[in-house]
């Protein structure tokens, strides 16, 4: 599930926010701005549980009013503490944002998003056409809305905003894009392809790296890699992409281009990529055979995140590592052993041609 623009809905703005708010006759917007700005960079570097506490520091500076300076960064935080694993706070924050910001589309469609990946559907597609009637039918959120549901189980349920979408003729460079998006997401490859060339054409450079992708799975890795180089020369630093090429190559079986791939990615520093990054990066250790660069990998990516899948691997890796440890030990050992076998060997042999030539001198002596 992909939440569709990193801004969003308040929390304990009721609760926390609000009293102060109510209470406080003074503020600094200096301040509010510099703690603000320090939340989002705490944010983009996956340091969710201080961002949630800058954002209550600017609130803390408000005037005593709830502008639209205020309701900005109630957004931000209701984000952040929904990054963080607070849900029930996110929850409660887009509550009492809708209240204060009732036709702010981007509310509903955050508390839509979390409480789908709570399990809550109803609940979801209630948020979600809010959401789309709030925004008048815009056709990138009816594409999203679409994913969201499909990935969890519920295509039939985004029907309509399919139907939205697929029924419009588009006329510019982003709606062939989303048009193009949506036929890709119903596995229609051929028209995602015309619509998606049309929006390239027209300088939707993002359509380069869905034109890759699609080749990718059709097995055009020529092609791919033309669209995805193509990009790169426009965007380098584009983790979204670099982490495509990793995949690519790791599909190819070049896992040194992987890895180089996969850790220019991951230095970019895009937290919204990074689950993925670290997984592939991963996989293109192992397969390399570094098991233990693979094994440092796997407890990095979960000591941010939880993953059946990559604990299972991590477990699996510790044993290799475990092995490659205790190999280099029997080595040494063997080859201490062969040492001492070959110096007693020497020392024998010694020893006996000593015997020899005492003999020897004691037979001349006789």
């Amino acid at each position: 599930m992909k939440i569709m623009r990193k801004r969003l809905p308040l929390l304990l703005f009721v609760v926390t926010c609000s009293a102060f708010l109510l209470l406080s006759g003074c503020g600094d917007s200096e301040k509010m701005q510099e703690y603000k700005e320090l939340g989002i960079s705490q944010m983009e570097s996956g340091d969710y549980e201080s961002a949630v506490q800058s954002f209550q520091k600017a609130l803390d500076q408000s005037v005593g009013t709830i502008g639209a300076e205020e309701l900005d960064i109630c957004y931000y935080k209701a984000l952040a503490l929904y990054k963080s694993g607070d849900v029930e706070g996110a929850i409660e924050a887009c509550t009492t944002l809708a209240e204060y910001d009732a036709k702010n589309w981007e509310v509903y469609y955050l508390r839509g998003n979390i409480y789908l990946q709570e399990g809550q559907g109803e609940a979801a597609l209630e948020d979600y056409a809010q959401a789309f009637s709030l925004n008048d039918g815009d056709v990138e959120l009816c594409v999203h809305i679409y994913e969201n549901l499909s990935d969890a189980g519920l295509s039939e349920s985004g029907q309509e905003y399919l139907d939205q979408v697929l029924g419009i003729t588009p006329s510019t460079a982003e709606e062939y894009y989303f048009v193009g998006d949506m036929y890709f997401l119903t596995g229609d490859y051929e028209n995602a392809l015309a619509d998606l060339k049309q929006a390239e054409e027209l300088g939707y450079d993002k359509a380069l790296l869905l034109l890759g992708y699609i080749y990718a799975e059709e097995g055009d890795s020529e092609s791919a890699e033309t669209a995805f180089a193509s990009y790169m020369e426009k965007y380098p630093e584009d983790a979204e992409a670099l982490n495509e090429l990793g995949e690519m190559a790791l599909e190819s079986g070049e896992y040194d281009n992987a890895i180089l791939y996969l850790e220019s990615a991951l230095e970019v520093g895009d937290t919204s990529v990074e689950q993925a990054i670290l997984k592939n990066l991963i996989i293109a250790y192992e397969y390399s055979g570094d098991f233990e660069s693979a094994c440092d990998i796997a407890a990095e990516f979960l000591a941010k995140y939880t993953d059946e899948e990559v604990s299972r691997e991590y477990e699996f890796l510790q044993t290799r590592v475990g092995d490659d440890i205790e190999a280099s030990d029997e080595e040494r050992d063997t080859d201490t052993s062969e040492s001492e076998v070959e110096n007693g060997e020497d020392e024998s042999a010694e020893e006996s041609e000593a015997d020899e030539s005492e003999s020897a001198e004691e037979s001349g002596t006789e």
